[in-house]
């Protein structure tokens, strides 16, 4: 598994796997202030295994401890999230 860091935030993909400190996550979005931007990554779960939360890094952390997982490619469909929380109901 080939692994590229990530030193700018313009590169982020949500069709791309990003391995942050070890897991693997897909890109969200960015929120933030324009000065002061957060990057948010949705976590990707292995068969089996529970969905874990999201994760903000801002542009250090980013260049710090995230990697881009070369020829992965996640789904692009949109979260389930609000449909599970429908089924409660």
């Amino acid at each position: 598994m080939e692994l590229n860091p990530i030193y700018d935030p313009r590169l982020l993909n949500p069709s791309k796997v990003y391995q942050i400190d070890g897991g693997l996550y897909q890109y969200l979005r960015q929120s933030g202030t324009s000065t002061n931007p957060r990057y948010v990554f949705g976590h990707l779960p292995t068969p089996g295994h529970k969905k874990k939360s999201d994760i903000v890094l801002n542009r250090t952390k980013l260049a710090i401890r995230c990697q881009e997982v070369v020829g992965m490619s996640a789904s692009t469909s949109a979260p389930e999230d609000n449909s599970e929380q429908l089924q409660l109901f």
